[in-house]
């Protein structure tokens, strides 16, 4: 019948046609077996009058065809009947979908990798508590209140970027700003560096410690509180300096409550993605949920493009550190540096990464920076309109007559206190750096209004400061 059905498109058979389709199929046997063309004519005569019903007469016999096709398979459990599923209720394509959705669930389970399903609606009120009393704030950046409040914080699960051209300082300002954090907050830190050995490191650190906490220290009990950068590769150190030096490893040593094993520094001679893996796996598993990989570069396998190597690196990297669906819940840091061909520009983007700007689409944050030019000076053809929200209350502000210059605006806080937006000038005598942010999950990026931060930066000292905001930044990317 199927076969006179779906290859001749006939509805009435005699038994002409029947006879010359059974020798075709070499069906002699069973067609006698089940009562030659009298069975037939009788269930035609049976269905008579039915034929606007044949589809759906047809359609239950090819579902428990499939039925009896998957009783073989899975035995009694097919015909058991419960409350989610009753064969004899459910449709050819319902009964489908329930076994194909038990095959799948088999194989998600014995997979390599760990996958899990939520539902997204599921005890939403509960989750607004939890939101109040756990908020998703991660750890301080240090002295950079701005920045903090940028990212809420270096949060966990994460991928982020801090790029810069060769040169300008990427390293000093994830020491400055991430290593020193996590020492004052005593928060364990894995570095996997690949262009500046561990001594290199640990002057830095000096440095910047020397620089910032014990700056003021130092002007109270020094002639000069300031340490010459230079000095600290050329030894025979003056009393003073050792001092100094001296007291910049003690105040460290204090802060951290002697945990020597606090921050570790992993060089990596042959950097590969699968031995930066492989680091982070092992040492994760110690404890050390927060990296700076510095300088994250394509990993050396030479089988592909260096741009489509950096793409699927960063990628891998995004998978190792997210909270869910198998990674390590980290928070992960990279330095990367720009293309030269993008040195001069004013306004800095994911294009400055050139081939490689599509890791912008895996991690959550992209920082970029640059020294600000002598245009953007005060005075200069480009000056930079720097503002900044200070405390209201020097004698000064609080005159009644006071108008202050153009966009200056006072506002009153909740707790009475007022704020004053300022302008900053840039002084010819220092070196600023502008900050840009290109993509920023946990807040703003220069995409959706957040201006360009402005840091002032004292090398000798590793000091960076945060200046003020600005939006006039010149666009040359358009």
């Amino acid at each position: 019948g199927r076969h006179l059905y779906e290859e001749r498109q006939m509805q009435v058979f005699d038994d002409i046609v029947t006879q010359e389709a059974v020798n075709k199929l070499n069906l002699q046997r069973q067609y006698e077996e089940y009562g030659d063309f009298e069975t037939i004519e009788a269930l035609m005569e049976e269905t008579k009058g039915k034929e606007k019903n044949f589809e759906g007469i047809y359609e239950e016999v090819k579902k428990y065809a499939l039925v009896r096709s998957y009783y073989q398979l899975f035995g009694d459990r097919v015909i058991k009947q419960t409350e989610d599923y009753d064969y004899k209720k459910m449709s050819r394509g319902v009964i489908t979908a329930y076994w194909e959705d038990k095959l799948n669930s088999i194989s998600l389970e014995h997979n390599e990798s760990k996958i899990e399903a939520y539902n997204l609606l599921d005890d939403l009120i509960d989750f607004v508590d939890e939101l109040d009393e756990n908020p998703d704030i991660g750890l301080p950046l240090y002295n950079a209140k701005k920045m903090t409040e940028m990212i809420n914080g270096w949060a966990y699960g994460t991928v982020n970027i801090i790029g810069a051209f060769s040169g300008n300082g990427k390293t000093s300002f994830v020491t400055e700003k991430l290593l020193m954090s996590c020492i004052v907050e005593q928060e364990k830190l894995a570095i996997i560096a690949n262009e500046m050995d561990l001594d290199q490191y640990r002057k830095l650190l000096l440095i910047t410690i020397m620089g910032t906490e014990l700056y003021e220290t130092f002007k109270n009990n020094h002639s000069d509180p300031r340490f010459n950068r230079k000095n600290i590769n050329k030894g025979n150190f003056t009393n003073e300096e050792k001092q100094k030096l001296i007291m910049a490893g003690k105040w460290a040593k204090q802060v951290t409550a002697g945990q020597d094993a606090l921050i570790k520094f992993i060089p990596l001679e042959d950097y590969t993605m699968d031995n930066v893996e492989l680091v982070m796996r092992r040492y994760s598993k110690r404890g050390y949920g927060r990296w700076i990989i510095d300088t994250a570069k394509p990993s050396e396998s030479g089988n592909k493009e260096r741009w489509q190597q950096f793409v699927e690196d960063f990628d891998r990297l995004y998978k190792l550190s997210r909270k869910d669906a198998g990674g390590l819940n980290l928070a992960t840091f990279c330095t990367i540096q720009l293309a030269d061909h993008y040195v001069g520009n004013y306004w800095l983007n994911e294009q400055a990464i050139a081939d490689g700007k599509k890791i912008k689409n895996v991690v959550d944050l992209v920082w970029m920076m640059r020294p600000v030019f002598p245009t953007e000076y005060e005075g200069g053809s480009r000056e930079l309109k720097v503002y900044n929200w200070v405390p209201f209350e020097d004698e000064f502000n609080e005159d009644d007559a006071y108008e202050g210059e153009e966009d200056e605006k006072v506002v009153t806080l909740n707790d009475g206190n007022k704020l004053i937006k300022k302008r900053m000038r840039l002084k010819h005598n220092r070196v600023y750096y502008a900050l840009f942010t290109p993509k920023n999950r946990r807040g703003q990026s220069n995409l959706t209004g957040l201006g360009v931060l402005i840091l002032s930066v004292d090398f000798n000292s590793n000091r960076w400061v945060e200046v003020g905001y600005c939006n006039n930044v010149f666009r040359d990317d358009l």
